[in-house]
C-alpha cells in the first residue's frame, strides 16, 4: 500500500515523467552521506509498471531531492500467486562510477578544487569526446580543507567517495530543472550540544524519539600507522610514514603498508618533497578509527526530517539505558514503507 510521505513518480532516459508510483506495495528510500544511496520498489505486475519501472528509467519524488536510477528489476511470485515487480538501484551518484580517472593526475589545493578538476577531466571536458556527459555540471560549493595526492587509473566514485570520508564532506548528484546533472560537495550542521550556534537536535530515550538502539564500537580494522612506499626498488624506494592525530606508540599503534607503486614523480619532475606529500596523501586514505556506529528506530514526531534535521548533520544522541551521551553525524537515513503501508525512518549515526 503507498504511503502519502513518499510518493514516487517515474521518468524516461529522456525525463519525462511518465507515470506516478502510487500503487506500489512496498519501498525503501536510503539517502547517505558518503556514500550511494540506493532504492527498492516493489509493485504489481503489469503492463504500465513494466515501462514505468524500465531498466535505466528514473525514480523522483517532489519532496526529496535524490533521484534514484532504476538498474535491476526481478519478478517474483507470492505463495497466493500474486505477481510482483521489485526494482531497484542506486541514487545519481553512480554515475561517478562510470568513470575512472584515465591519466596520472596531481591535486594540489582545496578538497572542492581537487573534486572538481577530477570530475571536469573524466566527465565535462574529457579529452576523449566519448567519455563526456553533456549535461553533468558542477554545483557552486566551497571548502577549507586542502589536499596534495596524485591519482592515476582509479575509479572515480571511489576516489571521491574517500576522500570525502577522510575531510567528513559529503557529495550528491541532483537533478535540476533543466534536466542536468548538479554534483555538489556538502557539509551537514552542526546542531549538538557541542556548539551554541544552531538549535539543539537531541535524540533519547528520556525524550520518546528514539524507540531503540544498537550501539557498536569494533577495533578489528583499526589502523593508527600506514607505511606508503611509492616509486623505487629495495631500500631506495621512496617511503613515509603517516600517523593518526594522536600519534600513537606501544600496543596503540596499529600498522598498515601500503603499496603505492604506481605513484610516480616523473623521473624527478615533481620535487621530492611534493612527492612524499602525495604519497602521505594515498596512505592517510587507510587511517582508521574505532568502527563505531549508533542505530536506532527515532520517533519524529517531534522533529521534522528534513526541516529540523538532514543527513550529514551532527546531533546529540542520548540513551540512559547504556550510560550514553556524544555527538554523532547522520550517515545515512532509510525511509520505509512497509506493505501494510507504516512509514517509517531509521538512521545511522556515525561516530
Amino acid at each position: 500500500m503507498a504511503n502519502p510521505k513518499i510518493m514516487p513518480v517515474a521518468m524516461d532516459k529522456n525525463f519525462n515523467r511518465i507515470g506516478l508510483l502510487d500503487d506500489y506495495k512496498s519501498l525503501i528510500w536510503t539517502t547517505r552521506y558518503y556514500d550511494h544511496g540506493d532504492f527498492e520498489i516493489t509493485i504489481g505486475v503489469s503492463v504500465t509498471t513494466v515501462q514505468l519501472l524500465a531498466v535505466g528509467n528514473y525514480i523522483v519524488r517532489d519532496d526529496d531531492e535524490n533521484v534514484g536510477i532504476v538498474e535491476k528489476i526481478d519478478v517474483k511470485i507470492t505463495e497466493t500467486n500474486e505477481q510482483l515487480l521489485v526494482a531497484s538501484g542506486r541514487f545519481l551518484t553512480q554515475i561517478l562510477a562510470r568513470r575512472i580517472i584515465a591519466q596520472q593526475t596531481q591535486v594540489n589545493g582545496t578538497v572542492a578544487a581537487a573534486v572538481n578538476k577530477l570530475i571536469n577531466d573524466a566527465i565535462i571536458s574529457p579529452s576523449i569526446a566519448a567519455r563526456q556527459i553533456s549535461n553533468f555540471i558542477l554545483g557552486t560549493y566551497s571548502t577549507t580543507a586542502t589536499i596534495e595526492a596524485q591519482f592515476t587509473g582509479k575509479n572515480l566514485y571511489d576516489v571521491i567517495s574517500n576522500t570525502c570520508k577522510q575531510y567528513g564532506i559529503g557529495f550528491k548528484v541532483t537533478l535540476n530543472d533543466s534536466n542536468q546533472f548538479v554534483f555538489s560537495l556538502y557539509e551537514g550542521i552542526d546542531r549538538s550540544y557541542d556548539q551554541d550556534t544552531n538549535p539543539y537536535v537531541v535524540f533519547s530515550n528520556q525524550y520518546d524519539n528514539l524507540i531503540n538502539a544498537e550501539y557498536q564500537k569494533d577495533s578489528k580494522n583499526l589502523v593508527t600507522a600506514v607505511l606508503a612506499a611509492g616509486e623505487g626498488e629495495g631500500l631506495d624506494r621512496k617511503t613515509i610514514w603517516v600517523t593518526s592525530d594522536s600519534n600513537p606508540t606501544g600496543l596503540n599503534r596499529y600498522e598498515l603498508y601500503d603499496d603505492s607503486r604506481n605513484t610516480s614523480s616523473n623521473e624527478g619532475e615533481i620535487p621530492e618533497s611534493e612527492y612524499l606529500n602525495q604519497l602521505a596523501e594515498l596512505g592517510r586514505e587507510n587511517l582508521t578509527t574505532y568502527e563505531t556506529t549508533f542505530g536506532g528506530e527515532v520517533n519524529f514526531n517531534n522533529i521534522v526530517f528534513k526541516e529540523d534535521v538532514n543527513i550529514g548533520d551532527i546531533v546529540s544522541i542520548e540513551n540512559t539505558n547504556l550510560g550514553l551521551t556524544f555527538s554523532a553525524r547522520i550517515i545515512e537515513v532509510i525511509e520505509s514503507v512497509d506493505a501494510s503501508g507504516k512509514y517509517s525512518i531509521i538512521p545511522t549515526f556515525g561516530i
